[in-house]
């Protein structure tokens, strides 16, 4: 979310994108969580799916081939169905997401709250804000 943020604000500050980015993410936690959870049901639930109908095929492979393969059949519909899950349905659920973040976000102005809420509990969040004050005195 936050590089797609940087690349549709067309930022020259990498780092002080990256922190507005992270505002906005937090002050809309609770509609960005519900959709991550309906994304990971839906691409657990499709996987599983794919998973199921393989298995037929990847039977017919293990019986052809010579010798004992018993557990073959499970084993290649389950890398079938992973390899489906990291190559169509994982890049669909980022963009879901980013959909629904642009949605969220739009007309929004970073929360100060959620600025010093972040800044309290994470110092890797403290150092991404001093990045950006620094790249910004840098650029001037």
């Amino acid at each position: 979310m936050i590089l797609a943020y940087a690349i549709r604000t067309n930022s020259t500050n990498a780092w002080g994108s990256a922190k507005v980015a992270l505002v906005l993410y937090a002050q809309n936690y609770k509609p960005m969580l519900k959709n991550a959870a309906w994304l990971a049901i839906i691409v657990y639930g499709l996987s599983f799916v794919v998973f199921i109908l393989m298995l037929a095929p990847a039977a017919l492979v293990v019986y052809l081939m010579p010798g004992a393969w018993a557990a073959g059949s499970v084993v290649f519909a389950l890398l079938f169905a992973w390899s489906v899950k990291a190559a169509l349905l994982e890049p669909f659920a980022i963009t879901c997401m980013m959909q629904v973040y642009f949605q969220t976000i739009e007309g929004q102005q970073p929360n100060p709250e959620w600025e010093a809420k972040l800044e309290q509990m994470s110092g890797k969040f403290r150092k991404l804000k001093d990045r950006a004050f620094g790249a910004d005195a840098a650029s001037t």
